[in-house]
């Protein structure tokens, strides 16, 4: 037994001698045995490149490809994850790519009275895959995952946010939330935003007029 201590010591010696105190600065170049890809091949936003002919380290996609996972969305169905360079307020939630729209894009959904429920039900249980978990089930913001102390989850039901800036935070992400455009098809997330509509509308209606579908919930 005492050998290995003396053994354990010494092996603890030449680690802290050849890699440093932990914290430790220095300028020498570091023993790397696993790199981690520390070193690419990479250029950074903008940069200039030799590699390339014209010196532009940014390139635009080779033309009428596609992302992987997507389908161009004229091309598409609706249960398709979809691709497009549209900027129209259906794709985008804004117009002219500067102001935030209010309302549903009703024309590009197809919506009308047959179908708005079955929209909204859709809503409901791409809602409660996504979101509820952070944003609860009644969309709160006392989902589980707040419940364990992360800062920043949203209150969906006090939010005054117009619907097509609710339709960029599910594409874009904002703050702690992560960026959901590629978990989320397009007319999903439309769905998402007329379900919360609809969970903001139940807390403000007068209590006879969701009196019988909540006992009916029940």
């Amino acid at each position: 037994m005492r050998y290995f201590f003396i053994i354990y010591a010494l092996l603890a010696v030449l680690v802290v001698s050849i890699g440093g105190f932990r914290g430790e600065k220095f300028k020498d170049t570091p023993i790397r045995i696993f790199p981690d890809m520390d070193e690419q091949d990479r250029i950074d936003a903008q940069e200039l490149s030799p590699f390339f002919a014209d010196n532009n380290g940014a390139r635009l996609p080779v033309e009428n490809t596609v992302p992987q996972g997507l389908v161009q969305a004229d091309l598409a169905d609706e249960n398709a994850k979809q691709f497009t360079n549209d900027n129209s307020y259906y794709h985008t939630g804004m117009f002219d790519e500067k102001v935030f729209g209010t309302g549903l894009p009703v024309s590009d959904l197809a919506l009308d009275e047959a179908n708005l429920e079955a929209f909204i039900k859709r809503g409901k249980v791409v809602f409660d895959s996504n979101c509820a978990a952070c944003h609860g089930v009644s969309g709160n913001g006392k989902g589980v995952v707040a419940s364990y102390g992360v800062p920043g989850v949203f209150n969906l039901i006090d939010s005054t946010l117009p619907d097509g800036g609710m339709f960029d935070v599910i594409a874009n992400g904002r703050g702690n939330m992560a960026a959901f455009g590629y978990q989320i098809d397009l007319k999903d997330r439309w769905a998402v935003i007329a379900y919360i509509r609809s969970l903001q509308y139940a807390r403000k209606a007068p209590l006879e007029q969701v009196k019988a579908a909540y006992e009916a919930a029940q």
